[in-house]
């Protein structure tokens, strides 16, 4: 049987034990049709019962098959949106696409017990990303709720996502703060099966001994669990055509009902501020809507104003506007620019973010050389906020650096309505706010070493600090918060 996961010795003692016993039940059961035949006016004498140990149930989830002991009985399912329906009191499971299609966004979860992951030789910035995901309470939710609620198959379809449902088993629920504890923490482990799943993806080779980008690893490790899920999505459509064509649009970016496509479908006439007409253009509309887009998916919007002929015999035809074309663009986080002088916090970042920033020498639409404006702002944010500082940049002289300054950052980001786009939808997202649940730093001064930690928020109030298989408790929030002589904040995750 090929596994896409590394074999568990006792399922498969077990799996090969129920094949042989089904298999002479089979050739029992010919006997017995056939013997049949040629004794039915002869009364049948009872058999006593068999002394034989009754067979292992069939595992029906994977809830049932990564079950401590094995036992085959299901735990109760996560409380989520999508939901499992019931027949004779027995949880009635979902095929994969269904639990996806079905899922939205669930924040409340119970406290994990903190455990360590080894670090097996430069894998500290996978370490930090797996732990900060973990306590991402919308992820975990996800992979909780198909964890108990899919009946499992083993495949090479989705490792990814296989590997991050067994990643989350290995740790237990526990509301007990850590300084309380009055046990152990549970032995450090080595994530293996995210390893093998990334080996089977020829992504991050060597695994061992190259220290990597956090950043790189945790958006291969998202982008590729989505994929995974638009793949099943998809599949899924194909197979029944007329259903799918049936269902409005699966994309991030679906076309307003009553806007005016051009001709070739890809964008859309809006009627702006001041009556403007503003033509929209979506730069990936084949992003599909899985768990993942609902988790961290957003969308930003680049607008271009570009000015008609100026001299002063068009001067007229102008009338002092500026024809504006849009393209909305989705993103699963935000990468911040913060090289500028002029600022010191997260907001002066964004604020520097949808600054409207000036393009000298455009050619417009006649061939005449004009200042253009190009701003981007927000049209709408995801319940889960990822902000990436862009500490690593490039110098024409000493090539990649490291930017040391520290960006001041909240423990509540209030979303500022400038941040955003002035349409129906954005005013659902401004003056949001959010509450900061991970921090992952970077130590060191170069771009190809250095060590990577991380603050997880672990409940309301407690926060703890992560350094491979290292755990301690923080203070307060300020520990996490404050400036830090020996790291800077690289990661920042808030949720909403």
């Amino acid at each position: 049987v090929p596994f896409s996961i590394p074999p568990d010795p006792e399922f498969c003692a077990s799996f090969y034990i129920e094949r042989r016993r089904r298999k002479a039940e089979r050739q029992n059961k010919q006997a017995h049709t056939s013997t049949s035949q040629h004794s039915e006016s002869h009364p049948q004498v009872k058999s006593e019962p068999s002394s034989a140990v009754a067979p292992k149930p069939k595992f029906s989830n994977w809830a049932a098959l990564l079950k401590s002991g094995g036992s085959g009985s299901v735990a109760p399912a996560a409380s989520t949106s999508a939901t499992n329906g019931k027949v004779n009191g027995q949880i009635k499971f979902k095929s994969l696409h269904e639990a996806l299609e079905g899922w939205s966004v669930a924040f409340g979860s119970t406290p994990l017990q903190p455990r360590g992951l080894v670090n097996t030789g430069n894998m500290c910035f996978m370490n930090v990303v797996l732990q900060a995901l973990l306590y991402c309470a919308p992820f975990y939710n996800m992979l909780w709720s198909v964890k108990e609620s899919v009946a499992f198959s083993f495949n090479t379809t989705t490792p990814l996502l296989e590997a991050l449902i067994q990643f989350v088993h290995e740790f237990r629920h526990d509301k007990t703060p850590l300084e309380q504890l009055e046990t152990e923490l549970d032995e450090p482990f080595v994530p293996e099966n995210v390893y093998e799943a990334l080996r089977k993806k020829n992504v991050f080779q060597t695994l061992r001994g190259q220290q990597e980008d956090a950043h790189e690893f945790m958006s291969y490790l998202v982008n590729g669990i989505h994929e995974e899920m638009a793949s099943v999505i998809l599949l899924q459509h194909q197979k029944q055509p007329a259903q799918a064509n049936a269902k409005p649009s699966n994309n991030i970016a679906s076309v307003a009902p009553n806007s005016d496509k051009d001709a070739d479908g890809s964008g859309w006439l809006e009627v702006g501020p001041k009556n403007k007409g503003v033509f929209v253009r979506d730069t990936d509309q084949s992003t599909a809507n899985t768990p993942i887009t609902r988790i961290f998916g957003g969308a930003l919007r680049s607008t271009l104003s570009v000015p008609q002929i100026v001299d002063s015999e068009h001067l007229h035809a102008q009338g002092g506007k500026a024809p504006q074309s849009s393209n909305r663009e989705p993103f699963l986080w935000l990468s911040l620019v913060i090289s500028s002088s002029t600022v010191d916090t997260i907001e002066e970042v964004l604020d520097e973010l949808a600054a409207p920033e000036v393009i000298e020498g455009y050619m417009n639409i006649h061939g005449q050389p004009v200042n253009a404006t190009k701003q981007m702002l927000l049209e709408r944010t995801p319940p889960v906020l990822v902000l990436h500082l862009k500490r690593f940049v490039y110098c024409h002289d000493e090539g990649v650096q490291k930017l040391h300054k520290f960006i001041e950052y909240p423990q509540i980001l209030t979303l500022s309505p400038k941040w955003f786009t002035r349409n129906a939808e954005a005013a659902r997202h401004k003056n949001a706010k959010y509450k900061l649940c991970s921090v992952i730093y970077h130590h060191g001064s170069h771009t190809s070493g250095g060590h990577y930690t991380c603050d997880l928020l672990r409940s309301s109030s407690e926060w703890l600090r992560f350094d491979d298989v290292d755990i301690g408790c923080l203070s307060s929030v300020d520990d996490v918060l404050v400036e830090k002589k020996d790291r800077t904040a690289y990661i920042l995750i808030y949720t909403i």
